[in-house]
Order: C-alpha cells, then structure tokens, then sequence
C-alpha cells in the first residue's frame, strides 16, 4: 500500500480527521488486514495563517514547499494539503516540488459535477470565499458559485477561526450558520452548499442543512483512500501479470484484456422461476470493465457450451471512453455481435455502428439534454428507420439529480409503448429505489439497492408489486 503524506496542522481539529477516518476506512476496506502509513508535516497554524491574511503569498508558497519535500523525501507517494485556505499557493507548490497532489477544489467540483447541480453556495475562510482558486475549477465547469454577503462573510471567518479551528462547537453558530444558507436560498437560488473550509463538517452536515451539504473532507478522503487502493492494485499488476483465466461451471473460460485484470464483481441472482444466474464482470485498475462473462443453471441454446452464455470485452480510447465492445456466445450461430461508438464533445456517445462479424447490422444515434441524459434514440440501418424512442422527458429534485423519466418507445409497426420511471435517493446520492411501470401494467415493477460502507452495491432486489421477482447479490474480489 502506497505510503499517504499530508501536510497538517491547519487546522488541528481536521487534521486529527484525516488522520482517523484514512485508518479507520481503509481497515475496513481491506478486511482488518492492513491499514495505512501515514506521514504528517504539522505546519505552525499561526505562522501560516499570518502568511495568509497578510498576503505574502510568497512566504507561505515556501513554507508549504518545504513541508512537501519533506513528505516527499520521507517516501509519501500520495500526498495533500489538508486545508482548502492553503490551496491559495497549489499551484506555486507542485510547479516547484513537481509532486501531483489531490486537490480538494479540484476532487470538490468533479463531486458536484457528478449531482449535476448548476449553482452552488460556497462557505468557508473569506479567502476561500473570495479568492479564486476554490472558484477556477467550478466556473470552468460552468457551475455557478454564489457566496454570502460581506456581513455574513465576516461572521463565518469569525466562528471558524475563534471556534471550529479549537474543536469548539455551539448551538449558536449553528442557527447563525443556518440562516445564512437560508438567505442563499432565497436571493440567490442555490441548490447545494459546499463546506468549503475543512472544520465546517464538525457543525454542518445535511441533516442539519436547508440544502445538501457537500462535505469537502470527506469527498477529499474519498479520493485519497481511491488514490492509494488504486496505486496499490496497479503496484500488483506491475508484479503479477495478472488474472488470465478462470473456472465456471467447469470450463476455463480466458479473461485477459488489454489491461491486466485487478478485480472482479460478481452477481448473483435467482429469480421466481427458480434460475439461477451468475455475472462476472472484471475490471482493470482504472475500474474500466475487460470483460464480462454470464452463465446460468439453464442452457439456453444448444450450441453454446454448458453453463456459459455471454461473453462480453472492451477496448479504450487514449480518453478513456469506449471505443468497442465485442460480445459472443449469445446467439445459437457463433456470431461475433460488435458495437464501436463516437462521441460528441462532452464525451457522451453521439452514435453506435452495429455489426454482426463484420458485417454493419445498424446505427443508434443519440440526442442529449441540458443535462447530458439522452431525450432521443434512433435505430436505423440504411435509409429506413427501425425504432426511434422518443419524447424522452425528465424530472429533476432540488439536488439535480432524476427523480422521474418517461419513455415512448415508436416501433416501425406503429406500435408505441411508454414507460415511466421513478426515483429515490440517499444522503450519499445512491438510487436506492427504482420503480418502473409500463402501459397497459397495473402494478409497477420495481427495485429496492443496497450498498455497504464502500459505496459499492452488495444487493439488489426486483418486485413486481409485492411480489419478489429476483435476488442480486453483489460479491467482490481483488487479485493482489
């Protein structure tokens, strides 16, 4: 496991945060067996801070510096301030120690990016609310960045600095800190707050918030933690050649790629009719799939092989957006089905070639929303028009996120069929339930996830009304 840097110190409170919460996740992730070296370079808060505010941004760009190398020499591979304030001279540090440290306005916006909210509230030090190198990476990403008025600045500043920063928490500030955002709400219209000062979690958090709170310390962990797992799974690869085959249902079945294979998920599922199925799917270290590989209890055609019915690889663009993916063993002719896609300028594909060995079957060609979700697809192959779903319309919640979708499917037959979706979220933004329903249905089909403390999806259960109608159980596996 690669070796975690931080400069510390800014404050103490958030430090001790940091330091906790690495340990505690990381233990939990690999299962009690290994938790993570960590080297701390505890900055003098004070002498920091005098840097700041008195604008000898030169003087603070040398110190950090000097706490960098530092980690650096000390063999720290992921390194990090942990103070958004101290991102005033971010790039002045890794221009000079050419080290590729994890960003928190930077991890911050790709998280909001992600909600796809459009405006938000920016809470923080009056640097970090004024300055722009919080704002840069929101802004170039075309979300809009609303702040407090000056008044409100001021008593922020002042509560994190006389309060949070000593771990001091009141009731008080709390209300203080509510009416503010409340304020935001009203004249500015935001969507969402991002706690853009790493004590303001110790009093805030969604629960307590009008609006959801984006807590960049734990976003900032998040990525840490991902940096390190990642780093640890590609040092594998690099020593082992990685995962070239496995056995299911009795058959080697090859899973090498392009890149080496670094772990595989695995699903589970059973359905009311009693099959059971099983779907492996492998990814490599940049958590892009290889492959997939499905076989059930039930052999569905007789000249594909006992047990295995899908396999499914990908190949990559420099960008990392798929550039094919080819897929056997579903159909009882040995055919080879392949589809290569082109992008549009956001990376949101514009259009998919179909072929059946080398022969092109069709094309799917794709229009987007303001929000990059598809309102058309077209089926086509030639001149004709083979089916075109259209009039594809979404419901957005106050977090941005769909809350209710309705499809009309429009065969070449004339026949048309419409479905409308539904959902619900957590306070991590995970779909916990979908429900779908189709016309001419008098119940709707629906599915209930859940995750575990990593995020990842452990089971998924599909109803049709109250009727059970499958069982997914999710299972991972890292190859080291």
């Amino acid at each position: 496991m690669k070796k975690i840097g931080l400069v510390g110190g800014t404050g103490p409170e958030s430090t001790l945060m940091y330091y906790r919460e690495l340990n505690t996740r990381i233990d939990r992730m690999t299962g009690g067996k290994q938790m993570p070296e960590i080297v701390i370079e505890s900055v003098d808060f004070r002498r920091a801070w005098e840097y700041v505010s008195s604008g000898r941004y030169d003087l603070l760009a040398d110190y950090l510096t000097e706490k960098v190398n530092r980690l650096k020499r000390s063999g720290a591979e992921v390194i990090s301030l942990t103070a958004a304030t101290m991102h005033v001279v971010y790039d002045e540090i890794t221009e000079r120690t050419r080290v590729p440290m994890v960003s928190i306005p930077r991890v911050v916006c790709e998280e909001v990016k992600r909600r796809q909210y459009r405006r938000i509230g920016l809470l923080g030090t009056i640097f970090t609310m004024e300055k722009d190198y919080m704002k840069k990476d929101f802004l170039e990403a075309g979300i809009e960045v609303c702040i407090p008025d000056p008044a409100d600045r001021i008593l922020i500043a002042r509560r994190i600095f006389e309060e949070l920063e000593f771990g001091i928490v009141k009731e008080s500030t709390l209300r203080e800190f509510q009416w503010i955002i409340q304020k935001m709400i009203d004249s500015q219209g935001i969507e969402a707050v991002v706690l853009g000062c790493t004590e303001l979690p110790l009093i805030l958090h969604t629960d307590n918030c009008p609006v959801p709170c984006l807590d960049s310390v734990e976003i900032h962990i998040n990525e840490l933690i991902k940096r390190v797992m990642t780093e640890e799974r590609k040092e594998a690869n690099r020593q082992d050649p990685g995962l070239s085959e496995i056995v299911i249902a009795g058959q080697k079945i090859p899973v090498d790629g392009e890149e080496h294979v670094a772990y595989r998920r695995t699903t589970h599922s059973s359905d009311s009719f009693g099959v059971e199925t099983r779907k492996d799917f492998f990814y490599d270290s940049h958590d892009n799939p290889v492959c997939l590989v499905e076989t059930s209890q039930l052999e569905r055609n007789p000249n594909t092989p006992s047990g295995l019915v899908i396999r499914r690889k990908y190949k990559y663009n420099e960008d990392g957006t798929i550039a094919e993916q080819t897929t056997s063993g579903d159909n009882p002719f040995g055919t080879v089905t392949t589809s290569r896609f082109t992008y549009n300028s956001r990376k949101k594909v514009s259009l998919e070639h179909r072929f059946e060995d080398s022969m092109e079957t069709g094309v799917l060609s794709y229009d987007y929303d303001s929000h990059d979700n598809p309102i058309r697809v077209t089926l086509s192959t030639g001149d004709n028009v083979i089916r075109t779903t259209q009039g594809i319309k979404y419901t957005y919640d106050v977090n941005g996120r769909v809350a209710y979708k309705q499809m009309l499917y429009h065969s070449g037959d004339g026949a048309m069929i419409t479905i409308q979706t539904w959902y619900e979220y957590d306070e991590q933004g995970r779909v916990v339930i979908e429900k779908n329903l189709r016309a001419g249905a008098e119940v709707p089909e629906w599915r209930k996830n859940f995750y575990d403390g990593n995020d990842r999806l452990i089971k998924s259960t599909r109803y049709q009304g109250d009727d059970l109608l499958a069982n997914e159980i999710y299972e991972y596996e890292f190859y080291q």
